[in-house]
C-alpha cells in the first residue's frame, strides 16, 4: 500500500496523503497555509509530495502544481478538513489508488503512521507503524468534540497514539496519520488525520489523554473528482454499493463546544511542537561590555585637557601645501584602487554565473533522468490484482453549480444514488 507525506518549503511534515493516483491526492486542509482570512491557499508556499512504495523505498518526490481546499473548510472547528493537491502533471505514466468508501463492510480499521529516517527529505522511509482497531469509537470522543457528535458519519475517532521518535522527550506521542479500511487481506486508505483534543496538558508531550479525529473521505470523493477533473476510484466489496454523489457535500455545524476542557490541535504537528519549544537565547546584557564602557568613561573624565599652541603662518602654509599634495596622491590612488576592485568584482560575478549555469544544467539533466526512472518504477510496481474484492469508479461530471450549498445535509448515513 503506497503512502505519501507532504513537504512544505523544504521541511517534512506529519501530514500524510491519501493517494488518488500518481498525479493527485487528498490531504488535510489544515496542513496548508492560507492568505489572511480566506480559504485560498497561499501561493508563496512551496509544496512537494514524497511517495513511498509502502515499505522503505522512495518512489519519487514531486513539486505540487495546484492546491484546492474544500470551499467549506472551517479552520476553527476543522469541519470539512480536506483539500486536493495535483502534482507530477507531466508524467506519461499513470497508476491509480483506491479509497475505501463503505465503513459498514470493513472487518477492522488499520491506523497507520509513516515517517522518514531522521525526518530528512533525502532519506529512506521507516517501516510503517500500525495498530488494528475494531468496534465503536471511545465514548469520550463525542464529549470532547461537538463537531464529532453531530457528524459521526464523517469521522473516525481513537485514543490510540504512537511514540514520537523525533521528540527528545520519551513521553511525547503522535496521532497516527491515516486510516485504512480492511476487508480480509485487502486494504485501502479511508481517512486522514484531522485534529486532536488534548486533555490534561496543552502539548502532545504533557497531555494525559488524546482524542484524535480522522476525516472519512467517502463523502468527499465526488468533490475530489470534480476538483481534480479526473477519475477517483473507490474500494468496496459489495458490488451493488454506490457512494454519495453530492460534490457539494458539507458537514453540519455544531452548536457550542464539547463538555470536556482541553486543547484543540491539528495540521503539521512538527511545526506545532517547534513553536511550543522554549527559546534558549538570552536577552540579558553582557556584564563585561558594561564594565568596559564604564572604564572608558572613567578614563576620559580623569585625563586633564590642555589647548595646543597656535601654529605660525609659515607652518600653516607648509601644512596646506603638504595637505594638497597628499590629497592629490590619495585621490589618484583611490581611483586606481576602485577600478581594480570593480574589475575583480565583475570577474568574480561572471565566474559565479558560469558555475551556477553549469550546476543548473547538470541538476536539470539528473532530475530528468530520475523522473524517467521513477516513472518506469511506478509502471512496474502497479498491479491491479492488489485489489481483488471489488472496485468502482467515480467519473468526473460537469455540474451546473457543483458548489450550491443550499441543499440539505445528507442523512446520518452514507447515502446511495
Amino acid at each position: 500500500m503506497k503512502g505519501a507525506l507532504l513537504v512544505k518549503n523544504g521541511e517534512i511534515t506529519t501530514c500524510q496523503l491519501a493517494l488518488i493516483s500518481n498525479k493527485a491526492a487528498f490531504v488535510a486542509a489544515n496542513c496548508l497555509d492560507y492568505k489572511d482570512g480566506t480559504n485560498t491557499p497561499d501561493d508563496t508556499t512551496v509544496y512537494q509530495v514524497m511517495i513511498s512504495d509502502g515499505a522503505t523505498k522512495n518512489i519519487g518526490r514531486y513539486t505540487v502544481d495546484e492546491v484546492d481546499a474544500h470551499p467549506r473548510y472551517n479552520p476553527e472547528t476543522f469541519a470539512n478538513n480536506v483539500a486536493l493537491i495535483k502534482y507530477n502533471s507531466d508524467s506519461s505514466i499513470e497508476w491509480k489508488n483506491y479509497i475505501a468508501a463503505n465503513p459498514a463492510e470493513w472487518d477492522s480499521e488499520l491506523y497507520v503512521q509513516r515517517t522518514l529516517v531522521s525526518n530528512s527529505t533525502s532519506s529512506d522511509w521507516n517501516l510503517p507503524e500500525a495498530v488494528q482497531v475494531t468496534g465503536d469509537a471511545p465514548t469520550g470522543c463525542a464529549k470532547a468534540s461537538s463537531l464529532f457528535k453531530v457528524n459521526e458519519v464523517d469521522f473516525l475517532c481513537t485514543t490510540d497514539t504512537v511514540a514520537d521518535k523525533s521528540a527528545k522527550e520519551s513521553s511525547c506521542v503522535m496521532p497516527y496519520g491515516s486510516v485504512y479500511g480492511a476487508i480480509g487481506n485487502d486494504l485501502a486508505v479511508a481517512a486522514l488525520y484531522s485534529h486532536s483534543f488534548l486533555v490534561g496538558g496543552d502539548t502532545l508531550c504533557t497531555s494525559t489523554a488524546v482524542f484524535s479525529y480522522y476525516t472519512l473521505l467517502s463523502n468527499y470523493l465526488e468533490w475530489g473528482g470534480v476538483t481534480a477533473k479526473s477519475t477517483v476510484y473507490l474500494f468496496a466489496s459489495d458490488a451493488s454499493y454506490v457512494n454519495n454523489d453530492k460534490a457539494n457535500y458539507t458537514m453540519m455545524n455544531p452548536t457550542g463546544t464539547g463538555s470536556v476542557s482541553g486543547t484543540l490541535v491539528g495540521g503539521d504537528l512538527y511545526a506545532m511542537q517547534a513553536k511550543a519549544s522554549p527559546s534558549e537565547s538570552s536577552d540579558e546584557p553582557s556584564s563585561s561590555s558594561s564594565s568596559e564602557s564604564e572604564s572608558v568613561e572613567s578614563t576620559s573624565e580623569s585625563e586633564p585637557t590642555s589647548s595646543p599652541p597656535e601654529p605660525t603662518s609659515s607652518e600653516k602654509e607648509s601644512g596646506e601645501s603638504a595637505s594638497d599634495a597628499s590629497s592629490t596622491e590619495s585621490s589618484s590612488s583611490k581611483s586606481s584602487g576602485l577600478i581594480s576592485k570593480i574589475l575583480i568584482i565583475v570577474g568574480v560575478v561572471l565566474l559565479v554565473i558560469g558555475i551556477a549555469l553549469f550546476f543548473f544544467w547538470r541538476r536539470h539533466k539528473k532530475k530528468k533522468e530520475a523522473r524517467q526512472r521513477n516513472e518506469q518504477l511506478q509502471a512496474n510496481m502497479y498491479n491491479d490484482e492488489d485489489y481483488n474484492v471489488g472496485q468502482q469508479d467515480i467519473r468526473y461530471s460537469n455540474y451546473d453549480n457543483p458548489y450550491d450549498f443550499s441543499r440539505a445535509h445528507l442523512d446520518t448515513k452514507i447515502n446511495t444514488y
